[in-house]
């Protein structure tokens, strides 16, 4: 072999990791973790458990995958790119999956994690100008492929969205809006109710953030009146739908009254419409001010909750196109009642009165259909045949008419597309009130991240419940990493008036001011750090960054020659990067 040719030695993937770990480090969640999980005395090797944690979150998050047995491969594939940021050998074994699953253990006993995600929640908005002035607080099920231990046990059957035939445990998450960062996660049995996950939710941002002046917004169930008079005590606001438990149909439709005779006025909720037609109406409503007196910890407590009516107008459209499918099902169903086929069964008067109750039920249209079912009697002469006389018969049909009530029908739609908000923020008007509630999204998109393909919760198969606690936990640290790497960038393009491109594979001229983290990242998959001997001297090389991989540490705010650090700091020899 010619000695002046180049000899490759080894390659490996630098993709996100140096970005990632940065932000974990500027989060200091290695050090955070250390100081409440240290480590125990049968611990061996230079990584400390907040550092094998913390290179297990990079994981996560660059690959989608939470798997203990996937880690320990990963690591020999990017050994030299790890002990690089790390600035320490990393060998493939400081990731086993046992060491891992001890480390979930850690993560899952009692409420330890709990500290730990209110000091880092301290000390995230030290380093980041975050808005904390909102919350939102929701709950999500995530099944499981294990067995149900006991009663008590934190895997339960109960209603899920995704699998009912599997047993499931429960999250609650309050995070923070716009971001959508997770700043308090608990994970109950999956049997449990909503409506008490709110509270505890509530004491866990106020630990962190402190108490008064915050808006925490969430669904139907944080409407009990315990957990309104809760958080109105502490002087912070609430945000949430009342359903009927809280107030019903009788009661909604009273306040409604004064609309539908005309003597009650509605603010608007516009937007603008398309290019140079002006505003379009989203909204429309009133509110009503109560008076409210409930016991908070033994003490009484009285405030004013202000109730505002709201009628949005996309979804009064939803519901009148739902109403007249309805309408056209049950009245095809109805003429089919009285149809004579072959092989069809016939019913007489009571019967076909019976079945058309039915359909008119199924289809919760009473009232608004009329029917009327008659019998038409034919006579038929049957001839003479083998030695049977001549006769007249009698054929019995049945005829329906089927009527359509307009004047009902109007005044169902006039109860078409209202909602009723409660709020104690009384200064609130009702443009903030609708579209505060509309961004209720944002913590479905953590739902979607944390059990879809970004983060990869679910299927979980762990079989100890309190490492799935543990491993509920470590993912909501890398949703939050998420959350801040997307916001970080969105919030300095929103500054700077400016947009992104070359991020969209295919689409090299697509601008963007809204990219998603995975987005970001993606554009980063690209770079590689090779080793190469020549004529004796080893030479580590890095893929140049191109003109969108530099703007995107800008954004971040990360060195620009943080990726030249990882190549100086690669390991030059393969057997500095062997195992021991």
């Amino acid at each position: 072999m010619n000695p002046a040719e180049p000899r490759l030695l080894r390659v490996e993937t630098v993709a996100d990791l140096p970005v990632l770990w940065a932000t974990l480090q500027r989060l200091e969640v290695p050090g955070l973790l250390d100081r409440h999980f240290p480590a125990p005395r049968h611990w061996r090797g230079p990584l400390t458990p907040g550092e094998v944690l913390s290179v297990w979150l990079v994981f996560v998050v660059s690959q989608g995958d939470h798997c203990l047995n996937h880690v320990q491969p990963w690591v020999a594939e990017h050994q030299g790119v790890l002990a690089a940021l790390l600035g320490k050998p990393v060998q493939p074994s400081d990731a086993h999956d046992d060491r891992l699953a001890d480390l979930l253990d850690c993560l899952g006993a009692g409420e330890a994690f709990a500290c730990v995600e209110r000091d880092l929640n301290q000390h995230t908005l030290r380093v980041y100008d975050l808005p904390t002035d909102t919350v939102r607080i929701d709950a999500t099920t995530a099944n499981a492929y294990a067995a149900v231990l006991s009663e008590q046990g934190l895997l339960q059957f109960g209603h899920s969205k995704d699998d009912p035939d599997r047993p499931q445990f429960k999250i609650a998450a309050a995070v923070l809006d716009p971001l959508g960062m997770p700043v308090a996660t608990a994970v109950v049995p999956g049997n449990s109710a909503d409506d008490p996950l709110y509270v505890p939710a509530v004491q866990a941002v106020r630990q962190a953030f402190g108490v008064g002046g915050r808006t925490y917004v969430g669904d139907c169930k944080m409407a009990a009146l315990g957990t309104r008079a809760f958080v109105a005590a502490g002087g912070d606001f609430y945000l949430c739908p009342l359903p009927e438990a809280q107030l019903s149909r009788a009661q909604r439709r009273a306040l409604l009254q004064p609309v539908f005779d005309g003597t009650q006025a509605l603010a608007r909720v516009t937007r603008p419409a398309a290019k140079g037609q002006g505003e379009e109406l989203v909204a429309e409503g009133f509110g009503v001010d109560v008076a409210l007196t409930a016991t908070v910890d033994e003490k009484e407590i009285s405030w004013t909750e202000r109730r505002w009516l709201v009628r949005s107008q996309a979804y009064a459209q939803a519901q009148q196109a739902a109403l007249e499918r309805r309408l056209a099902q049950a009245t095809t169903a109805l003429h089919a009642l009285v149809e004579r086929k072959q092989g069809k069964k016939r019913r007489f008067h009571a019967a076909l009165m019976r079945a058309a109750a039915d359909i008119v039920n199924e289809q919760g249209v009473e009232g608004l259909l009329h029917y009327d079912i008659q019998a038409v009697l034919a006579t038929r002469h049957v001839r003479a045949y083998r030695g049977q006389p001549a006769r007249e018969e009698i054929d019995a049909s049945f005829t329906i008419t089927v009527r359509r009530d307009e004047q009902a029908i109007e005044r169902h739609q006039q109860e078409m597309g209202w909602q009723v908000y409660a709020s104690n923020a009384l200064t609130m008007t009702l443009p903030p009130v609708v579209w505060a509630y509309r961004g209720q999204y944002r913590i479905e998109d953590d739902w979607a991240r944390l059990k879809g393909r970004s983060l990869g919760l679910t299927p979980v198969y762990l079989q100890d419940e309190q490492r799935i606690q543990g491993l509920v936990y470590l993912l909501s640290v890398a949703l939050r990493l998420l959350t801040l790497l997307e916001w970080v960038v969105r919030d300095r393009l929103h500054k700077e008036g400016t947009t992104l491109q070359d991020l969209y594979a295919g689409q090299p001229g697509r601008h963007t001011a809204r990219p998603s983290a995975e987005l970001l990242l993606r554009a980063l998959k690209g770079i590689r750090v090779s080793v190469v001997e020549v004529r004796g001297c080893i030479h580590v090389l890095l893929t140049p960054l191109t003109k969108v991989q530099r703007r995107l540490l800008e954004l971040w705010d990360l060195p620009p020659d943080l990726y030249e650090k990882v190549a100086r700091g690669f390991p030059q020899t393969p057997e500095s990067m062997s195992e021991p």
